[in-house]
């Protein structure tokens, strides 16, 4: 008996959108867990279970460096990406950057980041890189790039948590998975903390 081969994946994560979904997750964790550190490589392969993890792809809005008095805090939030594109790339992600727009208010938003996704989606689906793509993002303009994305016969699974759900993305994809909170906690490294509290607990 012939074994079936396994299916190609390619994880497209909307880091932005994932960012605050680990967040909400994290939130009320009593255990201090340190964003910049989550396993996205170990967390990838539990996701997929026993297909073939193709690539991750990691995109997110761009910080530019700034002058005035917006300094200061660019130079913090450049440095911090920096620091998390690192560690994306030791986890061999590859890191898609988009742009991120600093409006009158002082907030940021991402702008295209999402039509890189989507122009990515299809054309490497086109190329026949991945078989099922598995989108992690609740961001409803993706819908239409997921439609086009199984006219090529591919397959599409939407990541998402309950709150927050695109019933869209839902709709438009073959498969959806709502993440838990013991789907995403054993992707964080131990913290000292959790050690010390452990051996206490130990103790007592």
């Amino acid at each position: 008996m012939e074994n079936k081969p396994q299916n190609r994946v390619i994880l497209f994560i909307d880091g932005n959108n994932f960012y605050y979904k680990l967040k909400d997750i994290t939130a009320e964790k009593k255990e201090i867990l340190k964003l910049l550190d989550f396993d996205y490589a170990s967390f990838a392969r539990n996701l997929i279970k026993s297909n073939t993890l193709a690539e991750i792809r990691y995109y997110v809005g761009a910080i530019r460096r700034q002058s005035g008095p917006n300094k200061e805090k660019s130079e913090k939030l450049y440095a911090s990406q920096q620091k998390l594109i690192a560690k994306l790339q030791q986890q061999h992600i590859a890191v898609i950057l988009g742009n991120l727009i600093q409006h009158p208010d002082k907030s940021f938003h991402e702008k295209g980041v999402d039509v890189r996704i989507a122009v990515e989606m299809i054309r490497l689906a086109r190329e026949n890189k991945y078989d099922i793509g598995y989108l992690l993002s609740s961001d409803t303009d993706l819908v239409p790039a997921v439609e086009e994305v199984r006219s090529f016969n591919k397959r599409v699974v939407y990541v998402g948590v309950s709150k927050g759900q695109s019933f869209g993305l839902t709709k438009a994809s073959n498969n959806t998975i709502l993440l838990r909170d013991e789907d995403v906690i054993p992707y964080f490294p131990k913290t000292l903390s959790e050690d010390i509290r452990k051996s206490v607990k130990g103790l007592l």
